[in-house]
């Protein structure tokens, strides 16, 4: 977790007692911006089946399960929020095996 931007002291002197105590403010924050890091997963390839499912890659290879799905349902979503680097495919059982294909054609 980065937290060098962290605005928060992750400790503060109790005044009464002078014991360092945690500050929640720091906590509250570091998890927010973490939430914020992995929301931002990036779509780099996406897989189009024989049986119409859908299988979505994010630009570490993890599959990203809220835009998988049926072809008919996932499509317009995928299109609108791939960025024009992401790679769109048909992964069809021919001899051509994976088929890369304009985003236009998928």
């Amino acid at each position: 977790m980065n937290t060098s931007q962290n605005p928060y002291p992750e400790f503060l002197i109790d005044e009464a007692s002078g014991i360092e105590v945690p500050d929640n403010r720091y906590k509250i924050w570091a998890e927010g911006y973490e939430a914020g890091r992995k929301s931002k997963q990036i779509i780099k390839s996406v897989i189009r089946t024989q049986n119409g499912m859908v299988l979505v890659f994010d630009d570490r290879g993890e599959q990203l399960p809220e835009y998988q799905g049926q072809y008919e349902q996932v499509r317009l979503r995928l299109l609108k929020d791939a960025p024009p680097g992401a790679v769109f495919s048909h992964a069809f059982d021919d001899e051509s095996g994976d088929l890369v294909v304009p985003r236009e054609e998928w």
